[in-house]
């Protein structure tokens, strides 16, 4: 079950074409991630980093550009799980113009479950681990 949230795209994220700035479209796959772990994880990715000492950064990034975004648009980003390793979780991308839902980008990312204290990969809590299956995809 696939998880969605909006983000509307700011003048700051565009480029002097006014479309939006590649790498930035990086930084809205992390906005929809730690929006994905509050609401289907329990806990904010805030609290993950900054109490239990955990984070999931990318270690691989793959995306497809396929429309344009541009300052003014909204964007709908949904996000799906589509494998959990022991100490890693690869999740789908896509992001949608919210005005004519013409898909914009595809894109799929694995991140890896780490202890930030010792900056070295950590098997996924189980707590998390179950909320995870629970929204995979089949």
């Amino acid at each position: 079950m696939a998880f969605s949230t909006e983000i509307e795209i700011r003048f700051g994220d565009t480029d002097p074409a006014g479309i939006v700035y590649s790498p930035v479209i990086f930084h809205y796959l992390h906005i929809a991630l730690e929006e994905f772990f509050a609401a289907r994880c329990g806990a904010s990715y805030a609290e993950l980093v900054r109490q239990q000492r955990l984070g999931f950064p990318s270690v691989n990034v793959r995306a497809e550009f396929l429309r344009p975004l541009a300052y003014g648009d909204r964007a709908r980003i949904e996000v799906e799980v589509r494998r959990i390793g022991r100490s890693s979780l690869a999740l789908g991308y896509t992001i949608h113009r919210c005005s004519d839902g013409e898909l914009a980008v595809r894109a799929e990312a694995v991140h890896v479950c780490v202890d930030l204290t010792a900056l070295r990969p950590t098997p996924i809590p189980e707590n998390y681990r179950q909320a995870l299956e629970k929204t995979a995809s089949p």
